[in-house]
């Protein structure tokens, strides 16, 4: 859902929305809806800080709405406070079962609906704030801040966990590493400002050629590695010829004005299970150094094999 305004007033009496749109000046913009039907469409379509809501509507109930919607609102995010005239205590009940944090009956005192508002969107903001921290750091703990990848560990993480899948299915899985080439020469030539813009090139470029399952990380300095499920040696094989067209068609601007030309070198294994993931990278490391020694700009690959 999208940000919407921070409150939404569900009323079918235009003198009550007028007295709570009043009484709520200064706290935040206001939207209303007077019928249930009108109500739903503004909760799905955005998403509210504190939703007063009456239980009596002209097409269902409040309790309908609070229902319908209780899967769409994020808790701590959106409060939903009951204001009605129904005063009996198996209603207060029932509305706070369905998932609201208020139940105000009619009629209401003024400084009582601005207090208990009040706090219900420092509550709301203060949370979304800390959700969108917590998904900061989160970020910060799996992707590399450079390239916008995977780093080294939460690459490793994931593809451990395809390995483990594997060892299951039996289905086939292919590691390649990808160092660019010459990259030291970059740096000391234009700078490690264009060797940044060419590492973030070479992801963007990289990372738009590949499946959703598949795991590209940054695994150190130019070095990079990608985890391709379900994909057998020539599939691979095909897999990374594209990568290194896509290298080769990149024009890098820097801020200096040159214009960067790179190549990358790659090294695979391929497996259908058995075997853990430092034996696969020692295996592709091998095939990497292959690739170097042949000339660079260039790919290959052999089947894993254990080590002794």
């Amino acid at each position: 859902m999208n940000r919407g305004t921070d409150i939404l007033i569900v009323e079918d009496s235009a003198v009550d929305i007028q007295i709570l749109a009043e009484l709520l000046t200064g706290m935040g913009s206001v939207s209303f809806a007077m019928t249930g039907a009108d109500a739903l469409a503004k909760l799905n379509e955005f998403s509210y800080d504190v939703v007063l809501l009456d239980v009596m509507l002209p097409d269902m109930s409040g309790f309908d709405i609070c229902r319908q919607v209780s899967d769409k609102l994020r808790p701590g995010e959106t409060s939903v406070l009951f204001v009605t005239a129904l005063h009996e205590a198996v209603w207060e009940e029932q509305g706070l079962l369905l998932g609201a944090l208020d139940y105000i009956v009619k009629p209401f005192s003024p400084p009582s609906i601005r207090a208990r508002v009040r706090n219900h969107l420092t509550l709301a903001r203060t949370t979304r704030e800390l959700r969108q921290t917590k998904d900061k750091l989160e970020r910060l703990a799996t992707v590399d801040h450079l390239t916008g990848i995977f780093n080294r560990g939460h690459f490793e993480m994931l593809t451990e966990r395809e390995l483990e899948r594997m060892e299951r299915s039996h289905g086939p899985g292919c590691l390649l590493l990808l160092d660019l080439d010459h990259f030291k020469q970059i740096n000391d030539t234009h700078g490690h400002a264009a060797g940044d813009q060419a590492l973030m090139a070479v992801a963007k470029a990289w990372a738009g050629e590949l499946r959703g399952c598949d795991i590209l990380g940054r695994i150190g300095g130019e070095e990079f590695a990608l985890f391709l499920p379900e994909t057998d040696g020539g599939e691979a094989v095909n897999v990374a010829e594209r990568l290194l067209r896509q290298t080769r068609a990149l024009a890098v601007a820097c801020d200096s004005g040159a214009t960067l030309r790179l190549t990358t070198s790659i090294g695979g294994v391929w497996t259908q299970g058995g075997i853990d993931l430092k034996t696969l990278m020692c295996n592709a490391d091998h095939m990497l150094y292959r690739a170097k020694q042949l000339g660079r700009d260039r790919v290959e690959m052999q089947g894993a094999q254990q080590e002794d």
